[in-house]
């Protein structure tokens, strides 16, 4: 199931991003820029998007000078202090996730089996173990049934 947004979500967010964001009627959005490195992002929380398959949802999209990245029909999120926030996508087996960092950071991990998530890290093919150790943090708002 797809989460929607609040303006107490919008409040968690910018104090974890460390800038207020601009609410408006289907979301809200945050322009950020990390002065020591120059790197800058918009972030777009998105509610009430009607998708093709006749379900709606929200989305958490990420404009940067690398590229533009597309969370769709996020069922949750995380705070991680000092400076992260965990978008989460679930599905029955699998999960999809956004990190996004208050130093105008964005990785995406897309479709990861949830498996990984409980596996020993030690024994993971390199190539999953950041994804696996990203995500396991979000492990308390994944659906447990």
């Amino acid at each position: 199931m797809s989460y929607r947004f609040t303006e107490a979500d919008y409040s968690a967010i910018s104090a974890i991003l460390g800038v207020e964001g601009t609410v408006e009627a289907t979301g809200c959005i945050w322009q950020m820029v990390h002065n020591d490195t120059r790197q800058a992002q918009i972030v777009t929380l998105m509610n009430d998007i009607d998708y093709p398959n006749g379900s709606q949802g929200s989305a958490v999209i990420v404009q940067t000078k690398h590229g533009y990245f597309e969370l769709h029909e996020c069922s949750g999120y995380i705070t991680f202090e000092p400076d992260e926030v965990i978008f989460i996508t679930e599905r029955a087996d699998y999960i999809s996730g956004m990190v996004l960092g208050k130093h105008c950071t964005c990785s995406m991990f897309s479709p990861i089996q949830k498996a990984a998530l409980h596996a020993n890290f030690a024994e993971l093919h390199p190539s999953l173990i950041m994804s696996a150790m990203q995500l396991s943090l979000a492990e308390e708002i994944l659906d447990t049934e």
